[in-house]
């Protein structure tokens, strides 16, 4: 290396397993080999974490018995409620939707071959299609009664008890009809009575904005003046749980997530989200290292003593791996509500009637690149990778051309109460986004649509 120490990397010898393309290790046997010792290791890796984790929670039992009994309370009807049972089954059967489509399709396809064999018999025919009927959707039935015997259960909740009277007939019936259909040549009348399930759970997960903590976990209603700390809390601050708030606002979002309010035992109340069928324990690491981050900027303050460089961040509790609550961030606006409520006001200005007139991004960018893609003589649109440079440039333009540029300055300019609070505002505002987006670029922080982009209006701060 120039000015420093030269390596001769022709001394550096690397066992011959790393290198040679003829070594025995490409054995197969020893190759599974390998993977059963690699299991194996896993295997007992977990088994040690596990041991370790009990002993923990043994060793804490017997110091704070009532703080582990309630926690571990807590945590299991939380995770009770973020997947209720009709939300189980609607999300179970949109996740297989496609894989029963094309179920559907296949036994549509082999029954028509089947009825244009001339060699066969009507019997033989009968016979022939009750039995790919059967192998063709044995996958999709195992799925539905796996679900079946979880939502059979005894029920613990008024939902679940609802749910019951409800549904299970009708889950029975869709069933047994899917395993023993009357017409097995008619595939189309079993899958409809599927479909109509599906549809009615849609159609209820649509209308419900709200739930009563009462009706979906009793025992979460009920506690009272608890020595459970407020999760994502400050330990030094000993706020503990006096009691959970009985409305449960249901997010119209993907996932369905939770809105929770925790009254605390300082009179205040604490808000989060609870999400599920996501892993946060990165989520709660990006928290961390925004939080160190803020540490490490903290010596460039004003004379106020504000940090100039700050990333705003909120607390992440993981509950496992597949839920954890996130504390809620009251005070900010997602920067596609600005954009939203222009396009309500243009609307509004240009027509009477502007809830119809009021279009998503979405038609607009393909209201605009359709004609022009046809023009270019595009005739997979699905395709993307066929959609020309210059084609997505041109929508591009358009679309910014048609949106002021200055929505985000003048929602600023309301909120400040004077020229002073203004400058102030532009300021952290401009501090704030040159972090944000410094960080984001280091850790490869994707997925930053205006939706979730935050913007305290109050302060500037994203």
């Amino acid at each position: 290396l120039e000015g420093g120490v030269k390596f001769d990397f022709s001394e550096i010898s690397l066992p011959k397993d790393c290198l040679s393309q003829n070594n025995d290790i490409n054995d197969e046997s020893e190759l599974n080999e390998i993977e059963d010792t690699y299991d194996s290791d896993n295997d007992e890796t977990k088994n040690v974490l596990q041991a370790c984790f009990k002993s923990m929670v043994d060793t804490l039992s017997k110091q704070a018995s009532e703080t582990i009994t309630q926690v571990q309370l807590l945590v299991k009807e939380l995770r009770r409620i973020i997947l209720l049972w009709d939300e189980l089954w609607l999300g179970t059967l949109a996740q297989h939707h496609s894989e029963i489509t094309k179920r559907q399709q296949q036994l549509e396809l082999e029954i028509e071959k089947v009825n244009e064999n001339l060699h066969l018999s009507t019997e033989e025919k009968i016979s022939l299609i009750s039995e790919k009927h059967r192998i063709i959707i044995k996958p999709i039935i195992f799925i539905l009664e796996q679900l079946n015997d979880i939502t059979s259960v005894e029920p613990e909740t008024p939902h679940e008890k609802q749910f019951q009277e409800r549904y299970s007939e009708v889950i029975e019936d869709v069933l047994k009809k899917l395993k023993n259909p009357e017409n097995p040549d008619k595939p189309q009348e079993s899958w409809k009575l599927l479909k109509q399930l599906q549809n009615q759970f849609q159609q209820k997960a649509h209308k419900r904005t709200l739930l009563k903590m009462h009706d979906i976990s009793p025992v979460l209603a009920n506690i009272k003046d608890t020595v459970i700390s407020m999760p994502g809390q400050a330990l030094r601050t000993k706020v503990h749980i006096s009691h959970v708030s009985n409305h449960v606002n249901i997010l119209p979002t993907k996932t369905k997530p939770k809105k929770l309010v925790f009254h605390g035992s300082d009179g205040h109340t604490y808000t989060y989200l609870f999400k599920g069928l996501e892993d946060l324990h990165l989520d709660e690491r990006i928290m961390q290292f925004l939080s160190i981050a803020n540490t490490m900027m903290a010596q460039n303050t004003e004379g106020t003593g504000h940090n100039l460089y700050r990333a705003r961040h909120y607390s992440v509790i993981p509950l496992g791996p597949r839920s954890g609550l996130i504390s809620w961030v009251g005070g900010t606006t997602p920067v596609f509500a600005l954009y939203k409520r222009w396009q309500q006001r243009e609307a509004a200005k240009n027509s009477k009637n502007s809830a119809n007139a009021i279009l998503r991004p979405s038609e607009l960018f393909y209201n605009k690149l359709n004609p022009l893609l046809q023009e270019h003589g595009v005739k997979n649109l699905e395709n993307r990778k066929e959609w020309p440079l210059a084609v997505l440039k041109q929508v591009l333009t358009e679309l910014m051309d048609e949106t002021p540029n200055d929505l985000l300055a003048k929602e600023l300019w309301c909120h400040a109460v004077n020229p002073g609070a203004w400058w102030q505002m532009v300021r952290k505002y401009s501090y704030s986004v040159a972090v944000m987006n410094i960080i984001g670029y280091i850790i490869g922080l994707g997925d930053r649509h205006l939706d979730n982009v935050l913007v305290d209006l109050n302060s500037g701060e994203v």
